[in-house]
C-alpha cells in the first residue's frame, strides 16, 4: 500500500474519525484507524463498538491495501506536519510517512483484529437540512441524563409522527422538546444516545442547502452527509412516558426579556454558587421579578421587568439549569408559565412554539 496526500485533508479526516476512538478500553485496536487505499481514494474507519465512523477523502493511490494505525501518535504527528504532500507507505514491518523534510516509521496493528462495522439492513429513511437537525440537538441533547443506572435516559428519543420529527431529551429534572415539521416523512420512533447526538453536531455544516440523511432501524441508526458516514447503536427500551409531567393548563404566565432575565440569573447565581444549596429563589409579581440568593458569605437580589397576567408567586430553580436552557433560545421574548412552586414551569419563545422547556423547582420554604 502506498498513497500520497495532502496534510490538511487527512486533518480533517481525523478530526472527524478520533470521536469515535474508545478512551476506556482494554481493547488496542479500538484505539486505531483502519486506513483502505484504493483507486483515487481512501476509506477510514475507526469503531468503539457502539458508534462507527466512515469518511471518504481523495487521495493519490499508487499501490492499493490495508492498514490500521495507533490513532492518538498518529493524530499528533499528522498536525504537526507543515503544510504539505505526505506520502505513507506499507513496509513489512512498518508505516513509512514522509513529509517534506520529516520521516517517522509507524508500527501496525493487526488489521484483521479490526471490529467490522455494522450493516443496518433494516429502517426507514429521513432527510433533513444539517442546520436544522445540529440546531434540534443544541437545544436538546443539554437535558439528556449523564447517570448511566438510568441508561434509557441517556439518549434522546427521536420521533417522527405526521411529517412532524420531535427530539426529546429527559434527566429527571428538565424536559427539552424541540419540533420540525418535514415533507413526506415515514413514522419512526428510536432513542439516540446522547454522547452520539453530540458528536455528530460538532461534525456537522451549517450550509443551508445541506443535508443529512438519517436511516432508522431497530438496532442502529445511520447517519450520512457529505462523504461521511456514522453508525450508532440505539438503546433499547421504552422512553419516559413524559406526557404525563406536562401541564395542559397553567394559571400564571410571565413574558420577560431573555438576555435580561439570563444575566441577572447568572449574577444571583455567583451566590449560590457559595452555598450548599444551590438555589436562586424567584418572587414573581406583576411588573417585575426579584431574583436572590444567598450563602453563608452574603446576599444577592436582582430585579427585571416583566408582565405577568397571573397571581405572584415564589418558585425556587437550579440556576444551571435554567441558564442552559436560556442559553440555547435565540430569541429576545420569553414566556413561563407555572401553576404552584412544586410543579414543573414550562418555557418557551414568546412568538415560536416548535420548543418546549420544563423544569422541575427545588421546594423552598414560602
Amino acid at each position: 500500500m502506498k498513497f500520497t496526500i495532502n496534510q490538511r485533508e487527512m486533518i480533517y479526516a481525523l478530526n472527524i474519525l478520533t470521536r469515535a476512538i474508545s478512551t476506556k478500553t482494554t481493547m488496542e485496536i479500538l484505539k486505531g484507524i483502519f486506513i483502505e487505499a484504493k483507486a483515487n481514494h481512501l476509506t477510514m474507519k475507526t469503531n468503539d463498538l457502539s458508534m462507527s465512523i466512515i469518511i471518504e477523502i481523495p487521495a493519490l493511490v499508487e499501490e492499493e491495501g490495508v492498514t490500521v494505525i495507533e490513532s492518538y501518535l498518529f493524530n499528533d504527528i499528522i498536525r504537526k506536519l507543515p503544510d504539505d504532500a505526505i506520502t505513507i507507505e506499507k513496509k513489512t514491518d512498518h508505516i513509512s510517512l514522509i513529509c517534506s523534510q520529516s520521516k517517522y516509521k509507524l508500527l501496525m496493528m493487526d488489521d484483521e483484529t479490526f471490529p467490522k462495522v455494522p450493516e443496518q439492513t433494516d429502517g426507514v429513511e429521513i432527510v433533513i437540512n444539517q442546520s436544522v437537525f445540529s440546531n434540534m440537538i443544541k437545544m436538546t441533547n443539554f437535558a439528556v441524563s449523564r447517570d448511566e443506572t438510568r441508561a434509557i435516559l441517556t439518549g434522546s428519543l427521536l420521533e417522527v409522527k405526521n411529517n412532524v420529527m420531535k427530539m426529546v431529551s429527559i434527566d429527571g429534572y428538565n424536559i427539552a422538546i424541540k419540533k420540525v415539521v418535514l415533507q413526506d416523512a415515514p413514522d419512526a420512533s428510536v432513542i439516540v444516545p446522547g454522547r452520539t447526538l453530540n458528536e455528530i453536531q460538532k461534525i456537522i455544516g451549517y450550509n443551508v442547502d445541506d443535508e443529512i440523511s438519517l436511516v432508522i432501524g431497530s438496532n442502529y441508526i445511520t447517519f450520512e452527509f457529505d462523504n461521511v458516514k456514522i453508525i450508532s447503536k440505539v438503546l433499547e427500551g421504552e422512553y419516559i412516558k413524559y406526557e404525563q409531567v406536562i401541564e395542559s393548563e397553567f394559571g400564571i404566565e410571565v413574558d420577560v426579556d431573555n438576555r435580561e432575565f439570563y444575566d441577572a440569573i447568572d449574577r444571583a447565581a455567583l451566590m449560590a454558587n457559595k452555598s450548599r444549596s444551590y438555589i436562586v429563589i424567584f418572587d414573581f409579581e406583576k411588573d417585575q421579578v426579584t431574583i436572590s440568593s444567598q450563602s453563608e458569605i452574603g446576599q444577592a437580589k436582582e430585579e427585571v421587568e416583566i408582565n405577568n397576567t397571573g397571581k405572584n408567586i415564589r418558585i425556587g430553580f437550579n440556576p444551571n439549569y435554567l441558564m442552559k436552557a436560556l442559553r440555547v433560545i435565540e430569541d429576545e421574548e420569553l414566556v413561563l408559565r407555572m401553576t404552584s412552586p412544586v410543579r414543573p414551569c414550562f418555557i418557551q419563545p414568546k412568538n415560536n412554539d416548535s420548543y418546549e422547556y420544563y423544569l422541575v423547582p427545588i421546594r423552598i420554604n414560602q
